[in-house]
């Protein structure tokens, strides 16, 4: 025997539509956290990028930094540079209190 088409009852249809629209907006909302995750990974894809390019604009400065202070050293000494004033202090050497006493013992 063939069944009928029946009416549903209110109430389930309306908990039917209710679920179906909740799982519309759900899908909806997972799209959008989706595209979100996709900007911010692309994001900070480019962040990594420019940190890789200043960590090696960093570098290069230490390096040309130590050849400055190398050249420097060897021009004036050991000693430290007052960059605003443009004067260089030469370092005091240490006296060690010791004296190279002579052939006959007298220093």
């Amino acid at each position: 025997m063939a069944r009928e088409i029946q009416n549903l009852d209110e109430k389930e249809l309306k908990e039917i539509k209710e679920i179906s629209e909740d799982k519309n907006n759900l899908t909806v909302n997972l799209g959008k956290i989706k595209t979100d995750i996709i900007l911010v990974e692309a994001r900070l894809s480019d962040l990594k990028k420019l940190e890789e390019d200043l960590v090696a604009k960093f570098k290069g400065n230490e390096t040309k930094g130590r050849k400055m202070m190398d050249k420097m050293n060897k021009k004036y000494g050991n000693g430290t540079i007052d960059i605003d004033k443009g004067l260089f202090t030469p370092t005091p050497k240490i006296d060690t209190g010791k004296e190279i006493m002579g052939e006959n013992g007298e220093s």
